[in-house]
């Protein structure tokens, strides 16, 4: 029998940032947590009894007043502010993995007491995308707005965008985001980091916080199902629509197009990998999965397309590319916009085709990320396994041992509710796609 065990941290903070003054819990009562990648925000709740003892960190030992303070606290109460930053660590038999960070958004109750949390995101919910106009000798910038509403971000690039934005707040957070440039970006001057996250996400890049050893990594990626240059290049292929302007032309670069992708989408599934969460984890019926209510689903678009345009400063007619059935119904089209005038279109007939082709085929790649992200084949459903091995959203796991064969092979993991408490320590798993090898 495995034993449970539960830490619980609780820092105090200044400015949102964590400072070295702690309290430690090694009980809880309950904890729910509940992370997917599709969600900006991950949530975690944590059931405390009122009458506590803690270990405390930060304090001086020498101080009569703090060892006085320390000896009158015996309420939770009198540890838990909004705003602090915490850490909830799980696992059986004394061993300890990081589960969530975040901030203190809510405390309920007398006894048990309710603790609502938020991770990471919560700080970036409170903070400017852009530093604002101050005032002389002023040095808080959070909440002064400027005279200018809004500000036009040329050649918006998120990793450079946000890395030197964060850099500035000194969180305790690593960056890995997406390198490429998006064009140009209305931002919006009241404006939150975190409503910067949405906007993007409606161009299909998605934002959120995966957990590794020592920090949560903010990964904003237009990959998040971490689909492969084989799966990409295999899906134009078999889903291509010849364009009437530059197919042949267009076709001939989509490879090459590939190329340069493949680096992109690999160092965003790997980096900032942490030794002690798996990469494909195992799991096997009628062994150490609990439950589940797993469903095979097929992707197709026999008879569906998806269409993605592309207009520019100096054309009417946008380029444009589709996936699908030429004849089919149109499920989904991209409207993107390029408003940088160093990028308008060459009006020479020769040079105009070339670069459309080029467009063109920066299309299809986008069209086929986001038809395999609508429609993709693997399994819908959950299951429900033990707490360990740790799986965390975006992960990969191997189903094995099942009755129904398709409910075998490798899948990428799309949400996880972990629980913890009197009745055990439970994941309750939410598949999505198939990852072809």
């Amino acid at each position: 029998m495995f034993r449970l065990n539960a830490k619980f941290k609780v820092y105090e903070t200044v400015n949102l940032i964590p400072t070295p003054k702690c309290y430690e819990f090694n009980y809880v009562e309950d904890v729910t947590i509940q992370s997917s990648y599709k969600n900006l925000t991950d949530t975690a709740t944590i059931t405390m009894p009122k009458r506590v003892f803690n270990d405390s960190k930060g304090f001086n030992e020498g101080s009569q007043s703090d060892i006085n303070d320390f000896m009158k606290k015996t309420s939770i109460h009198d540890y838990l502010k909004l705003e602090s930053f915490v850490e909830i660590f799980l696992g059986y038999d004394g061993d300890y993995k990081p589960a969530f960070r975040g901030f203190i958004t809510g405390i309920e109750g007398d006894n048990p007491v309710k603790i609502s949390c938020e991770d990471s995101m919560y700080a970036f919910k409170k903070i400017k995308a852009v530093a604002t106009a101050i005032k002389k000798n002023d040095t808080d910038t959070t909440n002064t707005i400027a005279p200018n509403p809004s500000m036009n971000v040329e050649n918006f690039n998120p990793k450079t965008f946000f890395e030197s934005r964060i850099k500035k707040l000194k969180l305790p957070i690593k960056v890995n985001a997406l390198d490429e440039d998006l064009g140009n970006v209305m931002i919006n001057r009241n404006q939150s980091l975190a409503q910067v996250f949405e906007m993007l996400n409606e161009k299909g890049i998605y934002t959120y916080f995966k957990m590794e050893k020592l920090h949560p990594v903010l990964t904003i990626t237009n990959n998040p199902q971490q689909y492969g240059i084989k799966e990409i290049g295999s899906f134009i292929d078999s889903n291509f629509i010849e364009n009437p302007l530059v197919g042949t032309l267009a076709k001939s670069l989509i490879n090459k197009g590939l190329d340069i992708l493949g680096p992109k989408l690999a160092s965003m599934s790997s980096a900032f990998s942490s030794p002690i969460f798996g990469k494909n984890i195992r799991f096997r019926f009628r062994h150490n999965i609990i439950s589940d209510d797993l469903k095979v689903v097929k992707g197709t678009t026999n008879n569906s397309r998806i269409r993605v345009e592309q207009f520019f400063n100096n054309s009417n007619t946008p380029i444009f590319a589709e996936l699908g059935n030429p004849d089919g119904q149109l499920l989904k089209k991209y409207v993107l916009h390029n408003d940088d005038a160093s990028k308008e279109l060459p009006k020479e007939a020769a040079l105009h085709k070339k670069k459309a082709a080029e467009i063109t085929s920066e299309l299809y790649q986008y069209a086929a990320l986001r038809a395999l992200e609508l429609k993709p084949s693997g399994l819908s459903g959950s299951f429900t396994t033990f707490g360990e091995p740790f799986v965390r959203p975006t992960d990969r796991v191997i189903l094995e041992n099942a009755k129904e064969k398709e409910k075998n092979g490798i899948f990428q993991v799309e949400s996880v509710v972990r629980s913890f408490g009197s009745n055990g320590y439970r994941q309750t798993i939410t598949l999505g796609r198939r990852v072809e090898i």
